[in-house]
């Protein structure tokens, strides 16, 4: 590190970009020092607003800047694993966007080439709430007896004005050729895995998946005939079991959410997304217990990954995801799209 501290750099200046440079600049331990995109104008757009001096349009340049310590890789999924690989095999720390990578090859591409370096993923955003961190040290604490179930339920209303191009990956060919259980899953599945410390990994899989309803069709054809409704149940290690859905056409007149942790003497009611109550903790024979009330705003849960990530490489700290664990998440949903593909159960990789 130089004597400005940690030295970043970020390779990828779309949407999301924009939330990675405001958490890094809002952290004194580290400096923003260049930026990468294959579009010029892209990069010239986030350096000049976010005052960054290195300007790139090739990952292979940025790496070779000696002021830069550590990246952020915020492409496409598509394009993770290739700028990963390569900045770890250039010394340099990683930060990647979620979800992680395409398939769980990719992910153990990376791991390959992480070494001692540090390798996070940023699906761990919503663990960075005050919520996530209660119901994490209550899980740990052993007070609600062993994990037995995880649960996801999200319904959510269609599209208002719905037009074959919304949600964005309706209309994006080269976004993987995957749809809400890639965009969606990796956050719920780390959300609840992690609460649990990690301590579950997917032993056999079996799912659904289904595309925009009929009823949507008639309207207008997507561009992606990808999956935006999905279900599945797997056995975890432990004996735990997890039941999982996400729907984004569900028929339904607002969003309805669930994340709950069920334990031998008790539960955990969560919201992942903002709203209240957040955390709720029922124990037999006793009232419920609102652990956390207060609701977050949106934009708080982008300084979480960058935080932790710096916390890691400036303090030692472990990331909240790794790219281990990012791998577990990433074979949980290989293994619900093959079985979705198969019509029957399938095992999860090692």
């Amino acid at each position: 590190m130089g004597s400005a501290g940690l030295g970043l750099g970020i390779i990828g200046c779309g949407q999301i970009s924009h939330w990675h440079l405001q958490a890094g600049r809002e952290d004194d331990r580290a400096t923003w020092v260049a930026a990468c995109d294959v579009r010029a104008e892209a990069v010239a757009e986030r350096a000049d607003e976010f005052d960054i001096p290195g300007r790139y349009t090739r990952v292979g340049d940025l790496l070779a800047d000696p002021a830069v310590d550590a990246v952020v890789v915020a492409t496409g999924p598509e394009a993770h694993v290739e700028p990963t690989v390569a900045a770890f095999e250039a010394g340099k720390h990683v930060l990647v966007e979620k979800p992680v990578a395409i398939t769980a090859d990719d992910v153990r591409a990376m791991l390959d080439a992480q070494g001692e370096l540090v390798g996070a993923c940023c699906s761990s955003r919503f663990r960075s709430t005050d919520a996530a961190r209660a119901a994490t040290e209550m899980i740990a604490s052993g007070e609600l007896g062993p994990v037995r179930r995880l649960v996801c339920q999200v319904l959510q209303a269609p599209p208002d004005e719905y037009d074959g191009t919304s949600p964005f990956y309706l209309h994006r060919p080269n976004w993987g050729g995957q749809g809400v259980l890639a965009d969606w899953s990796c956050y719920d599945l780390d959300y609840l895995l992690g609460l649990c410390g990690w301590a579950y990994e997917p032993e056999l899989v079996m799912a659904e998946t289904s595309g925009v309803p009929e009823h949507f069709r008639a309207i207008a054809e997507p561009v992606n005939d990808v999956e935006v409704r999905v279900g599945a149940q797997a056995r975890m290690t432990g004996g735990v079991t997890l039941h999982y859905q996400r729907a984004m056409f569900a028929a339904v007149e607002e969003t309805r959410g669930q994340w709950r942790i069920e334990c031998e003497n008790g539960a955990l009611d969560l919201n992942m997304v903002p709203g209240a109550p957040q955390a709720v903790a029922t124990r037999f024979g006793q009232a419920p217990e609102v652990l956390v009330n207060d609701s977050y705003e949106w934009g708080e849960i982008h300084q979480g990954p960058v935080a932790n990530f710096i916390d890691a490489i400036v303090d030692g700290a472990t990331p909240m995801t790794t790219l281990r664990n990012a791998l577990i998440v990433q074979r949980l949903t290989d293994a619900i799209y093959e079985s979705a593909r198969v019509g029957q159960a399938v095992t999860a990789g090692e």
